[in-house]
């Protein structure tokens, strides 16, 4: 008898939410530090909305994927533990903007979660995983170091910082976003003849 397993494939969709949450970083970072908008307090809560709303979702589903392994076993490790740890991340800088706590205070045990994307970007790196390892690699280390340069940022509020951090953001989720889009195109054929063990609605002729 054929193993019954339901299987989802959120990779791509989770890839390019990530660079969207990316983007919405560099944009608060330059809003804040380098061309500060004048109305700042109502721009950051609505930043504080979207990482928070972000963090819960990426959160819950990388507690998910974590407990499951959805995909082939070296990828679960490098690709879904992680998110999770994306989704702490988010929250804390979502709530932080929601309760107005300053920044200055939360971004050095905030930017130890930096430490992560690295190391598992240095593991993609090592043993060839996905199908572009290096843009991989690039996407978690840029990630990452944006991370750890935040308690630099927020204590020395300097513009050259603000944006290095910015450009580093941005690349990150360029990549994130190409990554993402490919195997939005590149999933749709593998799974083109795919259906549930509980049957399926036919669609088309």
């Amino acid at each position: 008898m054929p193993e019954q397993v339901l299987v989802v494939d959120p990779l791509d969709t989770w890839l390019m939410l990530l660079a969207a949450t990316l983007f919405a970083a560099a944009a608060y970072i330059y809003f804040n530090f380098v061309k500060p908008l004048k109305e700042l307090e109502q721009a950051n809560r609505g930043f504080g909305v979207f990482f928070t709303c972000v963090g819960i979702y990426a959160l819950a589903t990388g507690v998910w994927a974590t407990i499951t392994w959805p995909f082939p076993g070296p990828y679960n490790i490098v690709l879904m533990d992680p998110w999770a740890i994306f989704g702490l991340a988010s929250l804390v800088l979502g709530l932080s903007l929601l309760l107005k706590i300053d920044f200055s205070y939360t971004s050095v045990p905030f930017a130890f979660l930096g430490i992560l994307p690295v190391v598992h970007g240095l593991a993609i790196l090592n043993y060839r995983l996905t199908k572009t390892p290096e843009f991989t690699f690039l996407m978690y280390f840029l990630t990452g170091l944006s991370v750890l340069l935040s308690p630099i940022l927020f204590y020395k509020k300097n513009k050259t910082i603000a944006y290095i951090a910015v450009l580093f953001l941005v690349i990150a989720g360029l990549l994130a976003l190409y990554i993402g889009a490919n195997a939005t195109f590149g999933h749709i054929p593998g799974w083109g003849k795919w259906s549930p063990w509980y049957g399926a609605v036919k669609v088309g002729g």
